[in-house]
């Protein structure tokens, strides 16, 4: 790739097409905007009421269930494991 020169021909062609000079070679002075003010809250965090625990959800899970659950999951459990042992 060949680096084209700017001559000042060219120069003064692209000033006035742009109305500015186009020395790409001068340094910018850029610093970060300074805020005005500050917010720390999260921008979302607007729960009017606290989710429920485990304790709260559990609470309302009547006592034959767990204990069905319970079965079934031991049951399932020891058939897998015969069928493990029986292979």
């Amino acid at each position: 790739m060949e680096q084209m020169t700017m001559t000042p021909s060219r120069r003064l062609e692209a000033r006035h097409a742009y109305g500015r000079a186009v020395d790409a070679f001068e340094p910018v002075a850029w610093r970060p905007p300074s805020p005005a003010r500050f917010d720390g809250r999260v921008a979302n965090d607007v729960r009017p009421e606290p989710e429920p625990t485990f304790s709260d959800m559990a609470g309302g899970v009547p006592a034959w269930l767990t204990i069905t659950l319970g079965g079934v999951i031991a049951a399932l459990t020891g058939a897998m494991l015969g069928g493990a042992l029986h292979i």
